[in-house]
């Protein structure tokens, strides 16, 4: 915090910034390429060695904004962050919000102004674009003359996620006289980590001015892992954007009769930030059987109210008696089984 203040970087992404990445460059630099190997949203895209990092790390350096290559603007170009391996260079721009603000034009102007900078070094870079991803599709790689520089996508839950996997996984194969002082860097990195509001603990989830999704990813991921007695739930993916965060997941019917359906439960970020379950409209049951209700017969839910349609999806938004409960639970677990019993009204009613 104090280096940020100090160069007068105080806004809400910047102090974020500095204190994670400050604390992962703490890490072996094995550790650090492997945490974050495992957090990219997009895998496959970054070296599988990196080599030895370089003593220097750089916050928000200045880079020459039209030497060779003209970036648009008049001053300078400033990435968060800078840091370089042996095998790779690392570009990171970081935005405060995990679900928008990143601009493919900024990435461009980056890189151009990276190459008016290293283009004599001739080294290979990525672009490591930290929170602000609407989504996390793959991007096509930025080229600039011969150069080319690929976009690598992270939330910073998933660098959290990744740290916690370290510390849960790797502890067993670093060597004893190693493992105290290691441990003590982790437990301060996951300390910080809860400091600027991303949480690995089962904590209630406060959805007014919700501002991080890893614990309410942890409610929709412990609704999911379950067995019932008519159906299974599995996870399919998560997915963001600047409107809602999206748990998907599918629903396999035990008797054989019906197909598997295809559901996501999701927090509505622009629409008071309240929960609803999401059925795509590609899908033939979610058509037919919201054309039931339409005609007539009866939803019978305590928490998921009746559906709408618009182009491209179901809707079964929560009930006032679900938003009540929910607020009002005083642990997570409690919330989890609310959560549970949202989707098993939905359900339920389609196996009916």
């Amino acid at each position: 915090m104090l280096y940020s203040s100090q160069i007068n970087k105080n806004t809400n992404e910047d102090p974020k910034t500095l204190v994670v990445f400050g604390d992962l460059m703490l890490l072996p630099d094995n550790v650090l390429w492997d945490v974050l190997k495992k957090a990219a949203s997009n895998k496959g895209i970054l070296p599988e060695d990196a080599g030895l990092m370089a003593d220097n790390v750089f916050f928000w350096p200045k880079w020459n904004p039209n030497s060779k290559y003209d970036t648009g603007n008049s001053n300078y170009v400033e990435p968060d962050v800078f840091f370089r391996f042996r095998n790779v260079d690392v570009i990171v721009e970081a935005k405060y919000s995990d679900n928008r603000g990143q601009d493919k034009e900024e990435w461009e102007r980056e890189f151009k102004a990276y190459l008016n900078e290293y283009e004599d070094d001739k080294k290979n870079v990525v672009l490591l674009a930290v929170g602000g991803n609407p989504t996390f599709e793959r991007e096509p790689v930025i080229r600039v003359d011969k150069h080319k520089c690929p976009i690598v996508k992270y939330s910073w839950v998933s660098l959290l996620s990744a740290v916690l996997a370290f510390e849960k996984n790797e502890f067993s194969v670093i060597q004893d006289n190693k493992q105290s002082s290691m441990k003590r860097l982790i437990r301060k990195i996951e300390s910080d980590f809860q400091n600027i509001g991303i949480h690995k603990y089962y904590k209630k989830v406060e959805l007014k001015g919700l501002s991080n999704l890893y614990t309410l990813g942890l409610v929709f991921q412990s609704a999911i892992s379950r067995e019932e007695e008519l159906y299974t739930l599995s996870y399919s993916k998560e997915y963001m954007n600047s409107v809602h965060y999206g748990y998907h997941f599918v629903v396999t019917p035990k008797d054989g009769r019906r197909k598997p359906i295809r559901l996501s439960i999701a927090i509505w970020i622009d629409e008071q930030e309240e929960i609803g379950i999401e059925a795509r409209y590609g899908d033939s049951w979610a058509e037919k059987l919201c054309k039931q209700i339409d005609e007539g017969k009866r939803f019978s839910s305590k928490y998921a109210a009746k559906p709408y349609s618009d182009s491209n999806s179901y809707y079964f938004d929560v009930t006032d008696r679900f938003k009540k409960e929910f607020s009002e639970a005083e642990t997570f677990d409690a919330q989890v089984d609310l959560v549970s019993k949202l989707i098993d009204d939905v359900c339920l009613y389609y196996l009916k």
